[in-house]
């Protein structure tokens, strides 16, 4: 089940880089958005931020005890407060938002034309399996012995090939619902525990590959462009991905570095043309350039 999320992110985000750029802080930005929300539930977790920050509690630590967002989008306010400046990098997190969006809307136009088939489908199935062939055999009771030990057969050909389609419904049900939540479920914990289904799936772990890749790119190309370090960006990479394989080459990348300098760029994480790429890289804006093409291939690909 998609959950719906407590409040508007991106709203809340806009509202308050709006007030930084009028030469105010966080805090007033909350203390705007209690008064002028008109929705009751959204209200509440917004005044419970406010509290939060002006009893010292930093903005992104509000938001993950108030459970009001993501986890790549609180890990990079996070990476993002302990930045120089932290209004640039509130543009880039909103940037960040938009792509993740629109990406999200494009994945829903693919998928409603062969969801309306399925539903279709599913409905043909189920009108077969518990309205057609129970008739059909009950029908069959009033016919003579000689009809009856006729179709019999065909009746119980009919009622096993019912069964066979039940049973890829509910099949094929499951595997396209665990990929939505994995792919768009609003609660961390179920989406987290949905991918590591997935993964396990032939077909789904290749698209949460692939979504996974784009997402997390898309986030270490406005990382960077916000000024926050390779090295920072790289850990907040490590402590978002759900994907362990991804996981052990950002780690193998950063000792390497720490060791003897070098970047080391795993195969499993990156393609040719992808290391090519980060090879020729020499600058934290020419690397984030290179994030952001490796972020729209993994797009192209999913």
């Amino acid at each position: 089940m998609i959950t719906k999320p407590k409040i508007n992110i991106y709203t809340m985000l806009k509202t308050l880089l709006f007030t930084m750029q009028n030469g105010k802080n966080i805090s007033s930005g909350m203390q705007l958005l209690c008064q002028s929300s008109t929705d009751a539930k959204e209200r509440k977790v917004y005044t419970r931020i406010y509290i939060d920050i002006k009893e010292g509690v930093s903005f992104s630590d509000a938001l993950l005890k108030q459970k009001a967002t993501s986890r790549d989008i609180i890990e990079f306010i996070a990476m993002a407060e302990k930045g120089v400046n932290f209004k640039a990098s509130l543009e880039k997190i909103i940037h960040y938002l938009e792509v993740k969006e629109n990406f999200k809307r494009e994945s829903n136009d693919k998928t409603s034309l062969p969801t309306i088939y399925f539903l279709l489908a599913s409905i043909v199935v189920l009108a077969v399996k518990f309205y057609a062939v129970p008739m059909q055999a009950e029908r069959s009771l009033t016919y003579s012995k000689e009809i009856i030990s006729i179709i019999s057969n065909h009746l119980a050909i009919a009622q096993f090939l019912s069964n066979i389609l039940f049973t890829l419904l509910v099949f094929f049900t499951g595997y396209f619902l665990i990929l939505l939540i994995a792919l768009f479920d609003k609660s961390y914990t179920i989406q987290n525990g949905a991918k590591k289904i997935a993964l396990l799936l032939p077909f789904n772990s290749k698209i949460i590959i692939k979504f996974e890749k784009f997402t997390l790119f898309s986030m270490l190309n406005e990382m960077l462009l916000s000024g926050i370090s390779y090295k920072n960006a790289m850990q907040s990479a490590i402590a978002l991905t759900t994907i362990k394989k991804f996981k052990i080459a950002i780690i193998q990348t950063l000792n390497s570095i720490k060791n003897n300098g070098k970047f080391i760029h795993h195969p499993y994480l990156y393609d040719n043309i992808e290391i090519e790429l980060l090879m020729g890289a020499g600058s934290s804006k020419q690397l984030a350039l290179v994030m952001n093409e490796i972020s729209l291939r993994a797009k192209m690909d999913a």
